[in-house]
């Protein structure tokens, strides 16, 4: 609009009719009101690698609309004006360039402002040399073949520059986010189990002492737990490793289906888990939770068509209570989980003697 403005001063100045202006500024008005539209309707609608080409060409067919009506302005001066014509083309070249620097990565626009604005007036220029043989219009068609050549070359080559340099900056994003990605798979590896999907022991020793830090400084209690399945070498005798290895998924997905989300479950290995039980008030709250996952482990396991009935031991520990770091709390729970385990033996002994 600053550009328009400029012109129909240079156009009045150099005795345009004030109806002429006023037809050409409605022009440039309501083409100017269109780029808004059109800028409000990019927010609204956003770019996307499918619209981004079609919106591009609008925006380009739209800059083109007012860049046109710029460069016919010199046709709108009723003869040889020279200082009108000199203003017009500092003034359009002007355009040119700010198209060119700012919108150095679509070539196609400035390229386009150009072949609609100072190609039009510089045939302009070649008329009024035809008409007159002013040597002043000569000059001018020379320094406008000259200015487009040089002009248009570097923006071509600062085209190449955004360009490339776009291409790089995507292709190092696309690095870095393979990168991080690679380095989120290899720590996910390194700190869970591969058959249950749980965590390791690694991670559960990590997630027990974090835990064990922070019940520490904030003086709570939290509790370890420790689920050993029995007879699980049964069901890998009768239904092969496969077998077992369903039967192991299927537990995981029950412990963690049964515990709470603030809580911590990990494969030992083999048959073995813990789970870290956050948040404690006292013993009776580890024991209620040991119940609950002995009561969801006792039920069948349908695997494959196969329905196979198993049952857990189950040992608890309590910080601080039943010690003060990781290892001690370990050792209590197993203490209590193999106790149990030989009280269920001797029941079943028991059953089968009587």
């Amino acid at each position: 609009m600053i550009g328009a403005l400029l012109i129909a001063t240079v156009l009045h100045s150099g005795g345009v009719s004030l109806r002429t202006l006023a037809v050409w500024g409605l022009a440039i008005g309501l083409a100017s009101a269109g780029v808004l539209l059109f800028e409000r309707y990019v927010a609204r609608v956003g770019i996307t690698v499918e619209n981004c080409r079609r919106l591009a060409y609008v925006r380009i067919g739209l800059g083109a609309g007012i860049a046109l009506l710029y460069g016919l302005s010199g046709f709108l001066l009723p003869g040889a004006v020279p200082a009108a014509d000199t203003f017009l083309f500092i003034i359009v070249s002007t355009l040119v360039t700010v198209g060119a620097l700012g919108y150095a990565m679509v070539p196609a626009y400035y390229l386009t402002l150009n072949a609609v604005s100072l190609l039009p007036l510089t045939g302009h220029f070649l008329q009024q040399y035809l008409a007159s043989r002013d040597s002043y219009y000569l000059l001018l068609l020379m320094v406008s073949i000259i200015w487009q050549a040089v002009v248009l070359t570097k923006a071509h080559r600062a085209s190449l520059t955004a360009i490339d340099a776009i291409v790089l900056n995507e292709r190092l994003k696309d690095e870095v986010e393979e990168h991080r990605r690679t380095r989120e798979a290899m720590r996910h590896m390194a700190l869970h189990d591969e058959l249950t999907g749980l965590g390791n022991r690694r991670y559960f020793e990590e997630t027990a002492t974090r835990t064990l830090k922070i019940a520490a400084r904030d003086q709570t209690r939290f509790g370890l737990l420790v689920v050993d399945l029995n007879d699980f070498k049964p069901v890998n005798d009768q239904h092969g490793h496969a077998g077992g290895d369903s039967l192991l998924r299927a537990v995981a997905a029950r412990l963690l289906g049964a515990v709470r989300a603030a809580d911590f479950c990990a494969r030992m290995g083999g048959d073995e888990f813990a789970i870290v039980v956050a948040s404690v008030h006292d013993d009776d709250d580890v024991v209620e939770v040991a119940e609950k996952l002995l009561s969801v482990l006792a039920e069948p396991f349908m695997l494959d068509n196969i329905v196979v009935q198993t049952s857990a031991s189950i040992g608890w520990a309590v910080y601080p209570d039943d010690g003060s770091d990781a290892t001690e709390l370990m050792a209590v729970a197993d203490q209590r989980m193999y106790r149990e385990k030989r009280s269920s033996k001797e029941d079943q002994s028991n059953l089968l003697s009587a």
